[in-house]
């Protein structure tokens, strides 16, 4: 069980991610992407052909037409400003978080990101 100390200071940690410019801008631009009707189209028949495709490798097959129109969709995903907009905020929130997790593993002396203490 955490204790009352270390809960009010992780709380204040979350609020200080949730102020800061990196999550702000992460959610404006997620909140793009989703009323992005295109964008949000093609994800979903990109997430549909992912898992045809899968099926396919689970039972020894390829198909190359799946391929392919995986590859076309990751490409018109890849030239949507709402998508690259996305994916760079969603970026910067991450290295703020991996920022944020070294901070701790340094002043722990022990790294987060290792199964096993040394």
């Amino acid at each position: 069980m955490v204790s009352e100390e270390i809960r009010t200071k992780a709380l204040e940690l979350a609020r200080a991610i949730v102020g800061s410019e990196e999550y702000q801008n992460f959610i404006e631009k997620e909140e793009v992407l989703k009323n992005d009707e295109e964008a949000q189209n093609l994800l979903v028949e990109f997430q549909d052909l992912q898992q045809q495709f899968i099926s396919y490798q689970l039972s020894g097959e390829m198909n190359e037409d799946v391929l392919n129109r995986l590859t076309e969709i990751q490409k018109a995903l890849n030239e949507r400003e709402s998508v690259k907009n996305f994916m760079e905020a969603y970026n910067r929130l991450l290295d703020l978080l991996q920022e944020v997790s070294d901070i701790l593993s340094e002043e722990m002396e022990f790294d987060l990101g290792e199964v096993y203490r040394r």
